[in-house]
């Protein structure tokens, strides 16, 4: 009984991380898109902000300085209790560009509480939420909304690239990190129409189908678009739509934004699962595949280990194994000690990001447990 469930955990783990991400790239090859080569609607660009001094002016200029035509736009800039020059930098920008409003509420709520806000203020029925810190591209917004001339489209994800940033941390692993996971969407919404939790920092739906996120939900971009697929609406991830975000480099903070990711996503996981139970629709696999699995891993480490203990003299494999997992759970220190020898290194920091990851989701989980008393965080540290 202890070697299937040993054997078992290691297949959910290699499936939700290698299989299935491999059987995605094969389906999307007989796959090709169909999105019209124009269209441009009325669109709301609506944008919390919370102390985005550094960044604010530079995003609102990537915007009207974009191919999208400025009569066809709104921006709403909704500020939640920021503390620094958010506000002062904002109501200067509007000198330039007047159509832009701004709305603050002086105590914090959270960005589930603003952007319940900003949808009731937009007036159009594409609503493109976006954050302070995303830098658009000159076609971004083209690209994106293009895709609503199919009726059948809720909700269309940009592509969000983190820039480079030359120094001794983790970015580079961030930056594979993220662009491993945006192919994985985009295969998702090639195929089935149901990309699972595009990036919220740049996204946009159609305002009928939007729901009011509850009160201290912590990750509102799966919220939108699970509400999008439960209304029988297709999610999808634009390629073409691309727009730029600054990792900050520093593993510690990447690591804290990723534990109140977690813990959003259990949330996330009680209020919809219904919607994802049945593993035989193209939702519910998506999910349980590329997600729902994920979500577990932490704790199939933790009985992994302890059925690899257990199974130590069964024979050399499991005692290999038992080594692999003592190297694995050292790469704190052991990523430290090999930074003389930089391809060793390398493959190291990689293994220490993916335990990070996954002690993130564990604690993440305790948070969740615990219940989550506000609805806001600090934001990562920005990078100009």
């Amino acid at each position: 009984m202890i070697k299937i469930i040993f054997w078992v955990l290691i297949s959910l783990i290699a499936y939700t991380y290698l299989i299935y991400p491999y059987l995605l790239k094969i389906l999307a090859k007989s796959k090709k898109p169909i999105t019209p080569n124009f269209y441009q609607p009325m669109v709301s660009i609506v944008i919390p902000a919370y102390n985005e001094a550094l960044l604010i002016e530079s995003k609102i200029d990537s915007i009207c300085t974009g191919n999208y035509p400025l009569n066809k736009i709104e921006i709403i800039v909704y500020s939640d209790g920021s503390t620094d020059a958010t506000k002062d930098i904002v109501l200067k920008t509007i000198e330039k560009y007047p159509f832009i409003r701004f709305y603050e509420k002086t105590d914090r709520n959270g960005k589930a509480f603003v952007v319940n806000q900003l949808v009731k203020l937009a007036k159009y029925d594409i609503v493109f939420l976006t954050d302070a810190n995303i830098i658009f591209a000159a076609d971004t917004i083209n690209n994106n909304v293009k895709n609503y001339k199919n009726d059948k489209i809720g909700l269309v994800g940009s592509y969000v690239i983190n820039q480079s940033q030359i120094d001794k941390n983790h970015t580079i692993q961030e930056e594979s990190y993220v662009s491993w996971e945006n192919e994985i969407k985009y295969n998702e919404g090639l195929i089935w129409g149901c990309t699972i939790a595009p990036f919220g920092a740049c996204l946009s739906f159609r305002k009928k189908l939007f729901g009011p996120i509850p009160k201290n939900f912590l990750v509102d971009d799966f919220f939108i678009a699970a509400t999008v697929s439960k209304n029988k609406y297709q999610c999808i991830i634009e390629k073409s739509s691309v727009c730029y975000e600054k990792p900050n480099g520093l593993l510690a903070l990447e690591m804290k934004r990723r534990k109140r990711i977690s813990c959003g996503n259990y949330q996330n996981l009680k209020h919809f699962f219904g919607l994802f139970i049945n593993i035989f629709t193209p939702l519910g696999f998506c999910f349980w595949s590329h997600k729902g699995i994920r979500w577990l891993v932490p704790f199939f480490f933790v009985f992994l280990f302890m059925a690899n203990f257990y199974l130590y003299q069964n024979g050399t494999i499991y005692q290999l194994g038992f080594f692999f997992q003592l190297f694995f759970y050292c790469t704190p220190l052991t990523y430290q000690l090999t930074k003389p020898i930089k391809p060793l290194n390398k493959i190291i920091k990689f293994a220490h990001y993916f335990l990070m990851m996954n002690f993130s989701l564990l604690v993440g989980f305790c948070q969740y447990v615990k219940g989550v008393k506000v609805g806001y965080w600090e934001i990562s540290q920005r990078v100009k």
